[in-house]
């Protein structure tokens, strides 16, 4: 079976990644059309230098707040077929990561946001999932068509 079969196979990661970076580029767009004007929302924002050699993480969006000049960064992820994207967001919940980033980039005291969207989320495994696993931390489901954008600016405005 081997390397015969995964060369049969449809390249879903394609597709999943033109999903995927749609609903990042959606959910910044309708978050920043929902804070006030002393709100900075920025679309993929630099990298984080968190290991050696320049080497760090990419999120998908920088909310600055102007006023109190603190940060919050958040990663989207978006299902619609199931699998594990989910997963890729817990290194944010390590304390030493969170440690880091709050001291060398001016964050607020969490400084991470998980944002989960699209029709994988919407199942009752997945909120029982983030309820266990991500109980303290900042994150959201959004409903269908981010109808509670209005309800994820309040969450964040009252974190930064």
């Amino acid at each position: 079976m081997g390397a015969k079969h995964l060369s049969g196979r449809t390249n879903w990661q394609r597709g999943a990644r033109i999903v995927g970076d749609a609903g990042e580029k959606d959910f910044t767009t309708l978050l920043a059309k929902q804070l006030p004007s002393y709100y900075v929302v920025t679309h993929q924002p630099d990298k984080l230098v968190v290991y050696n050699d320049n080497r760090g993480i990419k999120l998908d969006t920088l909310v600055f707040n102007t006023l109190t000049k603190k940060s919050l960064y958040i990663e989207k992820k978006t299902g619609n077929n199931g699998g594990n994207a989910h997963e890729r967001v817990y290194k944010f919940i390590s304390g030493s990561l969170k440690r880091l980033v709050r001291e060398k980039y001016k964050t607020v005291e969490q400084p991470f946001f998980m944002v989960f969207s699209g029709t994988t989320f919407q199942r009752q495994k997945y909120k029982d999932e983030f309820s266990l696993l991500l109980e303290g931390e900042n994150y959201a489901i959004m409903e269908p068509d981010f109808r509670n954008i209005a309800k994820v600016a309040e969450q964040i405005m009252e974190i930064v």
